[in-house]
């Protein structure tokens, strides 16, 4: 079990190697903007808490965390009574399609990215493959349990790979969510994005902002001012 400081924060965080969270989890977190009257906060999938801990410092709402992983759980917990979060954070170890709250401010969701296949490289770690591949949880379940637990203009924000945005917009579409902001991320300049961050508003009016592209490096090893900047809390 490691504990480290939970970049760009003056949070603690303890988990094992395989429950490591990772750039998606810092990416996302810099993209979520929660409206100052916001009650409610849910992260779907919170593994050992990292993204409900860096909201922490965005709001004074109450987050949710929901875990289906018993050992993700119980580690999300200790991670919450280890920065002394208890009144504001808390989880539920509980299946995602089986939530039913209504009427929350804002959702957030580092989701698996990859769908199961005959052909799919699934991982032998069990652990690394409910959380990577949509073994557990698909793309349209989670659109669906995130639009029945939004209210009327409330905010869903998640990150995902550019080649599945299509299927995204389309799901939401059905749902009566519209994708409002997304901003692609690449590895270098002049690299093809890797990740899309993406803020959806349920019954929001047409109408789609795509924020100039976050470029991760300069070069091998050295970050772009921008990517510091989101490291230190920026």
């Amino acid at each position: 079990m490691m504990k480290r400081s939970l970049l760009g924060t003056n949070l603690l965080i303890e988990q094992e190697g395989r429950q490591a969270f990772n750039l998606d989890t810092i990416l996302l977190q810099s993209f979520v903007k929660i409206p100052q009257k916001s009650k409610t906060v849910l992260d779907l999938g919170t593994g050992v808490g990292p993204l409900m801990l860096y909201l922490s410092k965005k709001t004074k709402a109450k987050i949710i965390g929901i875990e289906i992983q018993e050992k993700r759980y119980i580690q999300a917990l200790k991670n919450i009574e280890l920065n002394d979060l208890q009144s504001r954070l808390s989880v539920l170890h509980l299946d995602i399609k089986d939530l039913k709250m209504k009427d929350v401010d804002v959702i957030v969701s580092n989701p698996p990215f990859f769908k199961v296949s005959e052909s799919s490289n699934l991982n032998l770690d069990e652990e690394d493959t409910i959380a990577r591949h949509e073994v557990m949880l698909n793309l349209s379940d989670l659109i669906k349990v995130v639009s029945k637990s939004l209210k009327f203009g409330g905010y869903f924000y998640m990150i995902h790979r550019p080649d599945r945005l299509e299927e995204i917009m389309t799901l939401c579409q059905k749902e009566n969510m519209s994708v409002k902001r997304i901003r692609f991320v690449h590895p270098y300049l002049h690299h093809e994005a890797n990740h899309v961050l993406i803020e959806v508003m349920k019954w929001g009016s047409p109408g789609l902002k795509v924020e100039k592209p976050l470029i991760l490096y300069v070069e091998k090893h050295v970050l772009t001012k921008e990517m510091v900047d989101i490291y230190q809390g920026g």
